[in-house]
């Protein structure tokens, strides 16, 4: 199964975009965005370059000055360029923002759209392209290939679909996401807990981790078309299965036009896992080789492997997020951060690079003991003679999630025939699950104890975000300015100027209906008030508490507040920018002797 890489890499810029470069708001316009949006063609325009040149090469007997390789390979490269031009060019950011209907799956899907347009359509393309290219003969005058010779989209129709399923992967957790925000959007008083707190955040993003895995095995299902497994090699494996404790009926292949030999166990929950074997595997495998892959792939479901690595690699991260905050790392020099997330990194690719091995032994052993080590070697043996073998070099072995495969015969026939070497193993396993069990547990209580330091700031940000501005007003009260540890202080700042917003505007609402209803009609004629008096800065923090309690700000309102926000951080440049917008936009009733002229 081949990662959509261009795709990510367009996710990724468009995410950057969004978030790192954001539109400013009213920027975009139609007279931009169109022509923008025609670039989303380039990359399939590409791909069917690529192919054409394929079979002029092929009709022709010589090559041109643009190799087709280099052609589709530019095509994959064309993807995430396209969806920066048109966040970049096409102020495409602005749009989202506009037309996400106040949804978080709208402003999901509208961001993700443009990458998905432009990687789609040039998959089909590109992979006829792919596999004329590797089949074609050295380009030869004396041996041209007539048209009728090359492969067509019947040919290539299983690979295609597999192509596409790793889009429909992608799409799933971001379409359940988005679904899930928005469903919490509608309990504003759960939405501003998991939003302002460190237990919320854990226990919100632990519910969404467990929903995703819950509904990955009968995503994947329908994302890569699986189908039953033939017969009579069906009842065979799912017989084996069945004496393993592995449910024989979600035993299923992967059609990929034989291009692939793999096995997948997917699911990391024992609800609705399944076990997919591709056709290229079944064609290549006898019956007895089968059995060893679906004994080795039970073998990691039984021995719980896909849940202790979510486990350590997802979970225990999440939960040290709140102690971490406390080392207060964005305020060390800059090499110092460089240097603490590099050796993070590496410490964090070693564990898993280690923990993967680790399993992979233990999958194998489970095999020996279920089968013997003969079935599982030959497949093991055929596979890599077939597929990419693990390199044995010593950048192979470091960025290889699989050990050698000579260490792995070497220990599935000790395993087999030294009952010492058995019990020293398995004393291994237990070993490395109670220290799994330990770093769990010191990662939960570190968090706690994170989550406690900074309760009494988190407490007062969860009541006014969810609109008890009441409450919140109490609670801060509380605290002085000098009990503010220096990670809190730049939010407290902005934190403490809401707090001034509320207590002048609706400083008796209890909740976020009330606050609804109160707080847009005080804080933004205030803020207009203010902007005339006193300049942008002193505004901003009327407009930006308006507009957090305003269900549906017109383009106007973002600008003005965008105007301001500018001004606060110093930053000249944008101003000019939003007064150049506003403008455009229309100048509001009141406000013409700051933008007009100004």
């Amino acid at each position: 199964m081949l990662l959509p890489l261009p795709l990510l890499a367009g996710l990724l810029v468009a995410f950057a975009n969004c978030e790192l470069s954001p539109a400013l708001p009213g920027e975009g316009r139609l007279a931009t965005l169109l022509p923008a949006l025609l670039l989303l063609a380039v990359p399939t325009l590409l791909a069917i370059a690529a192919l054409r040149k394929v079979h002029e090469e092929g009709a022709t007997g010589r090559r041109g000055r643009m190799p087709p390789r280099a052609l589709l390979r530019l095509s994959a490269w064309a993807t995430p360029i396209v969806v920066h031009a048109i966040f970049f060019f096409g102020a495409y950011g602005d749009w989202i923002e506009r037309l996400a209907w106040d949804s978080h799956l709208g402003r999901i899907v509208l961001g993700v759209m443009p990458a998905f347009v432009a990687e789609l359509p040039r998959m089909p393309w590109s992979t006829l392209a792919d596999i004329s290219l590797a089949v074609r003969p050295e380009p030869d005058p004396q041996r041209l290939v007539e048209r009728t010779s090359w492969p067509r989209w019947l040919d290539v129709a299983a690979m295609v679909r597999m192509r596409l399923g790793g889009p429909l992967l992608v799409a799933m957790p971001l379409l359940l996401f988005g679904a899930m925000l928005d469903l919490l959007h509608l309990v504003p008083e759960l939405y501003s807990f998991v939003f302002s707190t460190a237990v919320g955040l854990l226990v919100g993003a632990t519910s969404f981790l467990a929903l995703a895995v819950a509904v990955l095995p009968f995503w994947f299902r329908f994302a890569f078309a699986v189908r039953p497994l033939p017969e009579p090699i069906g009842a065979r494996l799912r017989e084996v299965a069945a004496k393993l404790g592995f449910p024989g009926h979600r035993l299923y292949v992967m059609p990929t036009g034989m291009s692939s030999l793999n096995a997948m166990l997917v699911g990391p929950l024992p609800f609705g896992r399944c076990l997919c074997l591709t056709d290229g595997l079944l064609r290549e495998l006898d019956a007895d080789a089968l059995a060893g892959v679906v004994a080795h792939e039970v073998g990691h479901a039984r021995s719980g492997h896909p849940a202790l690595l979510i486990a350590l690699v997802v979970v225990v991260p999440m939960a040290l997020a709140a102690p971490l905050r406390l080392v207060d790392l964005e305020s060390m020099d800059v090499v110092v951060q460089a240097a603490v997330a590099t050796v993070g990194l590496v410490v964090a690719w070693l564990v898993l690079r280690t923990l993967a091995h680790r399993f992979e032994h233990e999958a194998d052993a489970a095999s020996v003991a279920a089968l013997g080590k003969e079935p599982c070697s030959r497949a093991l043996l055929v596979v890599s003679r077939l597929a990419m073998p693990v390199e044995h070099g010593w950048f192979g072995r470091l960025f290889s999630l699989h050990p050698d495969e000579p260490r792995r015969w070497q220990l599935m026939a000790r395993y087999e025939s030294e009952p010492e070497f058995r019990a020293t193993f398995a004393q291994r396993g237990r070993r490395l699950r109670q220290g799994i069990v330990m770093v769990m547990v010191a990662a939960l209580g570190l968090g706690a104890f994170g989550s406690a330091a900074d309760w009494r700031f988190e407490h007062v940000l969860w009541r006014l975000n969810a609109g008890d501005l009441r409450e919140a007003l109490q609670l801060a009260t509380a605290i002085e300015a000098n009990d503010v540890p220096r990670h809190w202080q730049e939010a407290w700042r902005n934190i403490d100027e809401d707090l001034m917003v509320a207590a002048a505007v609706a400083p008796n609402a209890a909740n976020f209906d009330e606050a609804q209803a109160m707080v847009p009609a005080a804080a933004w004629p205030r803020g207009e008030a203010v902007l005339r008096a006193r300049g942008p800065a002193a505004a901003r923090p009327y407009f930006a508490m308006a507009l957090a309690f305003t269900a549906e700000p017109t383009v106007v309102q973002r600008a003005v507040f965008a105007f301001c926000d500018a001004a606060a951080e110093g930053e000249a440049g944008r101003m000019a920018a939003m007064v150049a917008v506003i403008r455009r936009l229309g100048v509001p009733s009141g406000l013409e002797e700051v933008f007009v002229g100004g």
